[in-house]
């Protein structure tokens, strides 16, 4: 019997300390804001100060000073997450006293340049927009332009293409392209057709590259490899204008 009490007096104690440390952590004042960045993206949209900005309104809603159990953690992290170029936003506190906001950016895969209905989708040749790994499209970064490929073409004028089977595959194809740091250099356009067949646009030489569906990448990527290596060494650079790989066991020189 005297087993029972001392477990239900321990779990007491450990109970009243954790909302004794609790209530002390909640009625903790905020030192300061501390930002933590995307330290695996690949193009720096963000400064520390940006992040603040977003937080504060630009200084108007000043939490540093503020007690913890004033401050709305979840409205701090959809205010950030209004600006469509992050994708992940955590508000926490942590034992030194300090608001920690970590983001996440998101992750463009191309640039999509053409007109579209601003009735559906506010974005215009003149502004342009990224296209994202999950598919969405997002505004430029007015910080820094990241090194993508460009994309264009009728596919784009129906934005519920991109989450369609065929935007997938486009998309699927896109992440290939941005993952090789060779045919990411080498290729400057893809041009989507309506119907998803895709066209490449070199940045050495006068061709273009009728690639066809986004499927069987790598093996298309391959016979290109026999067209640089092999094919055009011997011919030179400006002798073709159309490559075409869509086809299997074909390379289609014109």
């Amino acid at each position: 019997m005297k087993r029972w009490i001392w477990i239900i007096l321990g779990v007491l104690v450990v109970g009243a300390m954790f909302f004794y440390v609790e209530y002390q952590q909640n009625n903790k004042r905020c030192k300061s804001v501390v930002v933590k960045l995307d330290n695996k993206a690949e193009y720096p949209f963000f400064s520390e100060q940006d992040i603040k900005d977003l937080l504060t309104v630009k200084g108007v809603d000043v939490v540093e000073g503020m007690n913890f159990s004033d401050i709305n953690f979840k409205g701090l992290e959809k205010r950030v997450l209004k600006n469509r170029l992050i994708k992940k936003c955590d508000v926490f506190r942590d034992l030194s006293g300090n608001l920690v906001v970590a983001i996440e950016q998101q992750r463009p895969i191309g640039r999509i340049m053409g007109s579209f209905n601003e009735a559906t989708q506010p974005i215009t040749a003149e502004s342009g927009g990224y296209l994202t790994e999950s598919g969405d499209i997002i505004p430029l970064s007015g910080r820094f332009a990241a090194r993508t490929v460009i994309l264009s073409g009728d596919f784009f004028k129906n934005t519920k293409a991109i989450k369609s089977p065929k935007g997938e595959q486009l998309i699927d194809f896109l992440k290939q392209l941005q993952q090789n740091s060779f045919w990411k250099s080498q290729v400057t356009e893809v041009i989507v057709a309506e119907d998803g067949e895709l066209t490449l646009t070199p940045q050495v030489g006068q061709h273009q590259i009728d690639f066809g569906f986004p499927e069987d990448a790598d093996v298309k990527f391959e016979k290109l490899k026999v067209f640089y290596k092999t094919i055009l060494p011997i011919s030179g650079w400006e002798k073709y204008h159309r490559v075409s790989v869509k086809f299997k066991n074909q390379i289609v020189c014109e």
